[in-house]
C-alpha cells in the first residue's frame, strides 16, 4: 500500500508526499530493526539467568561431590592408620577387625564431575552472556582443571593391587557386600547420607581359615606395611587438596547451609 502511494504521488509531482511516505518506510525498518534487537535482549537475559542458575545449581553439585570425596578418603585413611597402628605393635586388634580395616583401606569413591552447563556454555559461546565474572572466573578454573590434576593419589594403587593378592576370593566377596560402602544410600546434595559411609557395622559370618590367613600374611609381610602406611598418608592427603577445590567453588557459590 505504501509503494502504491509513493508511486502515485511520484506520478503527481507530490515531492512533499513522496518524502513523507520515504521517512515512514524509514522509520518502519528503524522502529521494526529496534524491537527485533530488544527482543534479541531480552531473549539473551532470559537464556543468561537461566544458564547462570544451572552453572550454579551444578557448582552446588560439585560441593557436594568434594565433600563425599574428601568425608570417604577420611575414613579410608583412618582405616588404613588402624592397619599401621596393629601392624607396628601401637595397638592390638583381633584377626577379623585387622582384615575388615585392610580391606577398608583398599576402597575408592568415584564420582563423574558435574559439568554439562559449563560445557554448553563454552561450546555455544554462552558464557559472554553471564555477567557474574566472579561466577565465570571460579569456573573457569575449576572445569578447566583435569580430574588427573585435581587428585594426588597414585594411579596404580599399589596397596589395593598386594590386597588383592592377599585376599581369598568368597571372602573378598563377603567384604565387598556387606563391608564397603552402600553407594545407593547417596542422594546427590544429600549431606547427611556421608556420614559413616564405611564406618558401619560389619561382622564376618564364617570364613575363619581365610581371615586367619590373611591377618597372618599382613602382620608377616614386610612389603605390606610400607604400602599401607603411604596408602593412610595419600588419602589424608587428597583430603587436604580437595579442602582447596571446595574452598574455590564456596568463594563464588556460598553453602546453603548445611555443608560441611
Amino acid at each position: 500500500m505504501i509503494l502504491a502511494r509513493i508511486t502515485k504521488a511520484l506520478r503527481d509531482q507530490n515531492w512533499l508526499a513522496v518524502a513523507i511516505e520515504f521517512v515512514i518506510v524509514i522509520l518502519g525498518v528503524v522502529i521494526g530493526f529496534q524491537i527485533s534487537a530488544w527482543n534479541d535482549q531480552r531473549q539473551a537475559v532470559a537464556r543468561a539467568e537461566v544458564l547462570t542458575e544451572r552453572l550454579i545449581q551444578d557448582m552446588r553439585n560439585e560441593q557436594w561431590r568434594i565433600a563425599a570425596i574428601r568425608a570417604y578418603n577420611a575414613e579410608v585413611s583412618d582405616h588404613a592408620q588402624t592397619v599401621v597402628d596393629a601392624l607396628e605393635g601401637r595397638h592390638e586388634i583381633d584377626d577379623e577387625a585387622l582384615v575388615i580395616a585392610a580391606f577398608r583401606a583398599t576402597q575408592m569413591i568415584n564420582f563423574t564431575i558435574i559439568r554439562a552447563t559449563y560445557d554448553e556454555l563454552v561450546a555455544t559461546g554462552g558464557i559472554n552472556l553471564i555477567n557474574d565474572r566472579a561466577l565465570i572466573d571460579v569456573a573457569v578454573e575449576y572445569y578447566d582443571t583435569t580430574l588427573e590434576q585435581m587428585t594426588l593419589m597414585a594411579p596404580d594403587r599399589p596397596y589395593r593391587q598386594a590386597f588383592f593378592q592377599l585376599a581369598d576370593r568368597p571372602l573378598y566377596d563377603f567384604l565387598a557386600n556387606n563391608c564397603a560402602e552402600t553407594p545407593d544410600g547417596l542422594s546427590l546434595g544429600d549431606y547427611a547420607s556421608l556420614d559413616n559411609l564405611l564406618d558401619r557395622p560389619c561382622e564376618i559370618d564364617g570364613h575363619d581359615a581365610a581371615i586367619e590367613a590373611i591377618a597372618d600374611h599382613l602382620r608377616n609381610t614386610p612389603s605390606i606395611l610400607p604400602l599401607i602406611r603411604h596408602r593412610a598418608i595419600e588419602t589424608s592427603v587428597e583430603v587436604r587438596g580437595q579442602t582447596y577445590w571446595r574452598n574455590l567453588l564456596d568463594s563464588a557459590v556460598p553453602d546453603e547451609g548445611d555443608a560441611p
